[in-house]
Parts: structure tokens; sequence; C-alpha cells
């Protein structure tokens, strides 16, 4: 018997519609099925279901409740551990199904049963049910700062139920783990556990073969179907690898950001291994504990408003994507002000303040202006004045995130062809900007979404994907502009001129060679 307990299968499927024939990988976010290839050389991702357990169950359930087209689908069984040699065989058979109708049927799966169970479910919900959902749901997750609320006050929310601490059995995990209710009380942590979120370090003592250990940890509760509490305990791990999280691969960007800002910045499909559900989510780091974390995107809201502050909706759905909406000033209902990075955490539920991005509104402008000069100079009479009025990122976009237009950039004027261009997000071509040493340069000008303002580029950024030209000013506003080195007139005491990228004469070379030969002495 514990040996059938092992047994796998794995599912074909077949697209009634087209005659394609794969082999299950998973649902898709749609409900349909995700497919790959019916070959023995794919067989990691084959997903596989105990021939004994619910797994199958759950993975048609979802499949009925979420796919627009169930019946353009057929399923068929097969063991796991003799797929490589009957995939080419269901293969021909499936080529002419009711003609083979009866060597198929020890393999074909009937979802009539399934289709049906879903059905009488999906009927028994009342439509207010239906509504109530996503809002409970919200209201759930609202328990972050920047959302503005306690836990104490989410409690009163309509539909919103804390764990029920009458479930929980302190005096076994008080034996179990060292945890005393009273001392949770009197940190904060149990109001944060009561409201689905983590404790802050905490000291525990599990008892292994009779011998106790003193960890730290962070806790949580975990409720069950039957609504039983159980404790969660998120000990301290070493640095994370960061080289996958359930079958995501992390790339090096995503390393990247892990490691920068604890926060992926996207948001990607995670399989769930019971159901084969593809679910979206965000991923971040427990920046206490390294623990590798996720939350379903469905389950995050995204705040209209923090403080005073009103977040648009470019800035929302940056967010809803996993980026960093960075330079962001916001104002507290207290009438404090500062600038900092915003972006969804998953310990946080929602949108967080990035640790060591907050700074005065005064150094941030400080800090922009040193960083990027020509920008600083770029902005009109109507940018700067917002600016002084504490408005600086609002003053590139309007209350609906769309792009304001502006007129001008480094005191070249644009033509309305290129304020129309601008605004429409394209970018822009300035002939004529005028370098620190006084001489023309070409340069691009375009608004960056992600910067939430408009970006110098050396070459055109709307062609960069096609071709990389040689830009005549890049050189040029290198040298001249931003003080740094080009090994071929880096002894020259004339500042570069447009097009320039060596010594413009016999008398420019003489002295670049000379210099040379003075450093070598």
């Amino acid at each position: 018997m514990a040996k059938k307990k092992d047994e796998k299968d794995v599912l074909i499927v077949r697209d009634e519609k087209t005659g394609e024939i794969s082999v299950v990988a998973g649902l898709n976010a749609d409900g349909s099925p995700k497919r790959t290839p019916a070959k023995a050389e794919n067989a990691q991702s084959f997903l596989q279901f105990d021939r004994h357990g619910d797994v199958l169950d759950n993975f048609f359930k979802n499949f009925f409740r979420q796919c627009k087209e169930p019946s353009r689908f057929g399923f068929y069984r097969v063991a796991a551990d003799q797929a490589d040699k009957l995939l080419e065989v269901i293969k021909d058979l499936l080529k002419d199904p009711d003609g083979n109708k009866e060597m198929l049927a020890p393999h074909k799966v009937d979802t009539s049963g399934y289709e049906k169970k879903v059905q009488e479910e999906q009927a028994d919900e009342k439509p207010e049910q239906k509504q109530e959902e996503p809002k409970k749901q919200e209201e759930m997750e609202q328990k972050n700062e920047q959302n503005q609320e306690s836990p104490q006050q989410t409690q009163g929310n309509r539909g919103y139920q804390p764990i029920d601490e009458s479930k929980i059995n302190w005096q076994e995990l008080e034996e179990k783990w060292g945890v005393k209710r009273d001392d949770l009380e009197k940190s904060g942590d149990l109001t944060k556990m009561l409201n689905y979120g983590k404790s802050d370090l905490v000291r525990v003592s599990p008892n292994f073969g009779g011998e106790a250990f003193e960890l730290d940890a962070r806790l949580s509760f975990k409720k069950d179907s039957e609504g039983n509490v159980s404790l969660v305990p998120h000990f301290i791990r070493k640095e994370q690898k960061l080289d996958e999280y359930k079958e995501h691969k992390f790339s090096d960007e995503d390393r990247k950001n892990l490691r920068e800002t604890g926060n992926l910045g996207r948001v990607v499909d995670i399989v769930d291994r019971e159901t084969g559900e593809i679910i979206p989510s965000f991923i971040s780091i427990d920046r206490k504990t390294n623990e590798i974390t996720d939350i379903p995107a469905n389950k995050v809201r995204i705040p209209e408003r923090i403080g005073k502050t009103e977040i648009t909706k470019q800035e929302q759905d940056m967010l809803r994507a996993g980026l960093p909406v960075r330079d962001k000033l916001i104002e507290r209902k207290d009438g404090r002000k500062f600038v900092t990075t915003l972006q969804v955490n998953v310990e946080q539920r929602g949108v967080e303040f990035v640790p060591g991005t907050g700074r005065s509104p005064r150094a941030a402008q400080a800090q922009e202006a040193k960083n990027n000069p020509i920008q600083g100079q770029a902005q009109d009479a109507e940018n700067a004045a917002a600016i002084q009025n504490g408005q600086r990122r609002n003053s590139w976009t309007n209350a609906d995130g769309s792009i304001r237009p502006i007129s001008k950039w480094s005191g070249v004027e644009f033509t309305e062809q290129q304020k129309a261009d601008y605004v429409a997000g394209k970018a822009v071509k300035l002939e004529n900007v005028t370098d620190k040493q006084g001489f023309h340069a070409t340069m691009y000008i375009r608004f960056n979404p992600e910067k939430g303002r408009p970006y110098r580029y050396d070459t055109d950024p709307d062609n960069a994907q096609k071709v990389a030209p040689s830009n005549e000013s890049r050189t040029q506003v290198a040298v001249n502009s931003e003080g740094k080195t080009n090994e071929a007139t880096k002894k020259l005491k004339e500042p570069l001129r447009k097009g320039q990228t060596a010594p413009k004469d016999t008398a420019q070379q003489q002295q670049q060679k000379r210099n040379n030969k003075g450093m070598k002495m």
C-alpha cells in the first residue's frame, strides 16, 4: 500500500480545436492549461499528480472556475514512470480520438463531475458575497504605515476578521517554543500576529529531543481550513544564494534588486505545487531574517493617497508592476514632508517606504542638482516655483499622471512639433544646446516614466533598440560639461567643439604629443 501512495500520473491535454497535443505543466493565469511539448526531454516540466491524493481534484476545480473555454480541452492520464514510453503511443492514438476511443478509454479523464461540482458551488454563492470578496481582501491587507491605518482600526472594517485568539493553545506554545502571551502583548507583537502579520525578532526556546535551544525568530500565526491556529517561526537565515524560488529563476537584475532594496521590482509567475495554478506574485526578502517571501499580486492594495499626498494613476500602475516610484515627495497628515522611494513589499503586504531612501526635500533637490547639472538648468519658471512649493515630483506630470508639456530645455525653445512629441512620450532632438564651455551640442530629451521626469540622452532613445549611432556631441558634452576625460584630447587646453573627438588641427596634435612626452619623462 505504501508503494501505491508514491505512484504519480501526468496529464496529456488535447486542444480539440487545433488538435495540438501537449503535457500539462500547470495552469495559466486565465485558467487554461499551461502546456509543454509531449517529449521525454521535457519531463522535468511535467506537472505530476499523486494518484491517490486530492491534487488532481484541486487542479480541475481551479480549471473549471477560471478557464473561459473548458470544453476546448480533453485530458488523458498516464503513469509518470512510464511517460517516456507512452507519450508517443498516446500522441498517435489522439490523432484519431474517435477511431481509437476504446484504446484511449483507460486513460481518458472524465471531468464532468468536476465541472458539475464547480457549477453548483458558483450557483450557491450569492452575488453580494462575490462583490464583497475583493473589498474584504483589501481590508485584510491594510496594516502598513502607508495606508495610515492601525491593526485596531482595520478590525472595525466590515467583513474583516482577525485571527480568533480563542483558537490558540498558549500552554502548548509556551511548552514547545517558550513563547508567552503576555510578552507578545506587551511588545505589541500580538496585535500584529492576530492581524496576519509577523512579530519583530523575539527569543524562542524550541525543544528538540528533550533539549532546549535559544534562537531568534520572527513569529506569525497560520490558520488551517478547520480554523485551528498554529505558530510559524521564521528563523534568521544566512544570506540567500538567490538562484531560484518556487520555480522562478532569478536573473542578474533580480538579484541586484533584492540585495539593494529587498524587493524583486517586478511581478512574476509562481507555481502552486499543490494545484498547479500559476499565480502572479510579488517577491521580497525579509530584511530581519533573510527569508524569501511572496504574496499574490491580487492581494496587494495600492493606495490612492498616502497622508496628504496623492499617488497618481501612473505611479499606481508602476507600483502594481512592482516598479519603484523614486524621489516621491510625501506629506504626512501632521504636515511633515520628506522625499522617499515607494515600492510594494511582501512583509508590508502593500506599499512601503524603501529603507535608506528617505531625505528632506531640500537635500533631495541639492543631490539632484549635483548629479544632473544640465537638468538642473532645464526647469523653467513654472517648475522652479513648483519645487519651492514642495511639489517637486508632480511638477513634471499632471494630476492624472499624464506628461505635463514643457516649452524649452537648457534655454532651447521647443517647436510645436517637439512639444507634441514630448507630451506623447517621444524623444526630442535638440541641436543647439550650449554646454558649460559655451559651445553648441546635440542631445535628446525624453520623459522617463520610471523616474517620473525628463532625462537627457546622448543618442536617440527611441531608436536605441534598433541601432546605436555615434553621437556627434557625446564626447564634447562628456568633456566640457561633465568633467570626464577623453584619452585623445585630455592634454588640450581648449574645450572641445561639436563633433570633436581628437585634436582638430596640427597645432593641437603637437600640443597633445608634447604633453604626452612630458608625462613619460
